[in-house]
């Protein structure tokens, strides 16, 4: 090794008047700094993705689970009765002295699942549609009676819907 020359790793000659980039020059220049962003970035998508994946499994769907039901009270048929419906939902339930019938509201229009059809099953022909419906008040129809007003029962609580964290 007498006539040759030892090559030192850490210095690099330039080429072209070029530095050549090393591991060194790359940090100290701050080159990787895009790289850092963009990486950091995309964890951030993948984890936000994730969470709403989590989510959406949990919930059985992306839009979170129906609140509770309202109850309304309605009077005039000769019995007092109360219906109780979530606004939205397809689920229905009216609560005579006598029985009760399940059920579900489908373009504003009740589809009793246990009615038999006869009247002295509740007392009176149960509603067959929704006219109207705000947040307080219910109006129902059906054979014989129309816009029968229910309102909302004295143990309702106001509430907002919301999607739980």
């Amino acid at each position: 090794m007498s006539g040759s020359k030892q090559h030192d790793a850490s210095q690099v000659e330039p080429i072209n008047g070029v530095e050549p980039l090393g591991f060194r020059n790359f940090v100290l220049t701050g080159r990787f700094l895009p790289y850092l962003f963009f990486s950091i970035a995309a964890l951030a998508v993948v984890a936000v993705i994730g969470s709403i994946v989590v989510k959406a499994v949990k919930n059985h769907g992306l839009m979170p689970l129906p609140d509770t039901p309202d109850t309304y009270l309605c009077e005039g048929l000769g019995t007092a009765f109360s219906v109780t419906y979530l606004h939205g939902s397809d689920r229905v339930q009216l609560q005579a002295p006598m029985a009760i019938l399940k059920g579900g509201v489908y373009n504003n229009r009740f589809d009793w699942i246990n009615f038999t059809g006869d009247a002295t099953q509740l007392g009176f022909l149960p509603p067959t549609e929704i006219t109207y419906e705000d947040s307080k008040s219910l109006r129902i129809s059906g054979p014989g009676y129309t816009d029968l007003v229910c309102t909302m029962g004295l143990a309702h609580t106001s509430h907002r819907r919301a999607i739980v964290q």
